[in-house]
């Protein structure tokens, strides 16, 4: 992260883990090596500057994982909050409409396309209640369509010998494909071969924040649009959909990298 995230509570936390390092007589170097852990972190919590880390997520992973190492119990700094709530007015700010400014003949266009879309609605009900009081289901149709047929169509002049042709409905073809996909499909699947920290967020919301280890496996199902977040990108492999996801090469210099899936 770019601004800088410090206070004189983190400072003042950072203190507290420099001195426990120091009585155990372990430098940063030893402790990264004994932790498994990266010392720019290490470096990070001590001084009580954050910025180095990708996301709150992040930050709070690597402290706790450095604390529980010095056997401390400190709360983790409240650097994180005042960014939260100035992003979260940007986003209501954004997000909400004063619909006073739609002008007159805008607002009649609104009505008119809100009262068709109520005419649509009613008349699939219709429809629906049709077929539901017949003596013909939609099932009994649709296994009569399925079935092989040689018929004569004397207005169509069509020779009685021959059989029809079977026609392609598109639209049914799309629907078994979707449910073969989500029955088989729409898996992340992730390898981690060395400690790597994971966040997914589902419509910009965190879903998951976790902490993995080498050997672990993590399997999620999950539908697009969705973004993942992973620090120690090299440490990661996986797959969604089947398809191979690069997580090295637009990857920082931190090794943190956000991968973006969407519709395209």
């Amino acid at each position: 992260m770019t601004t800088e995230l410090k206070s004189a509570n983190s400072v003042k936390i950072g203190k507290i883990f420099t001195e426990a390092r120091e009585e155990i007589a372990l430098s940063k170097v030893e402790v990264a090596k004994a932790s498994v852990m990266n010392i720019k972190y290490i470096e990070a919590i001590e001084s009580g500057d954050y910025s180095i880390f990708p996301s709150e997520g992040f930050a709070r992973a690597y402290f706790i994982k450095y604390q529980e190492f010095l056997s401390l119990n400190s709360d983790f700094p409240s650097i994180y909050y005042e960014d939260n709530r100035k992003s979260e007015i940007i986003e209501k700010s954004i997000t909400k409409f004063n619909y006073s400014f739609i002008p007159p003949l805008k607002k009649s266009i609104v009505v008119l396309f809100v009262f068709f879309t109520l005419v649509v609605a009613l008349k699939i009900f219709l429809i629906d209640q049709i077929f539901n009081e017949g003596d013909i289901s939609r099932d009994e149709i649709k296994n009569i369509q399925n079935q092989p047929k040689e018929t004569e169509i004397i207005n169509n002049q069509i020779d009685s010998e021959k059989p029809i042709e079977s026609i392609e409905i598109h639209a049914d073809n799309d629907e078994i494909r979707s449910k073969n996909i989500s029955l088989t499909e729409k898996k992340l699947i992730l390898t981690f071969t060395d400690e790597c920290w994971i966040e997914v967020y589902l419509d910009n919301k965190l879903i998951i924040n976790k902490l993995f280890q080498s050997g672990d496996t993590y399997t999620l199902k999950i539908e697009k649009p969705f973004k993942v977040v992973v620090g120690n990108a090299d440490s990661v492999v996986g797959t969604y959909n089947g398809n191979t996801i690069d997580f090295i090469t637009n990857a920082n210099r931190l090794r943190v990298n956000t991968i973006i899936f969407n519709d395209e």
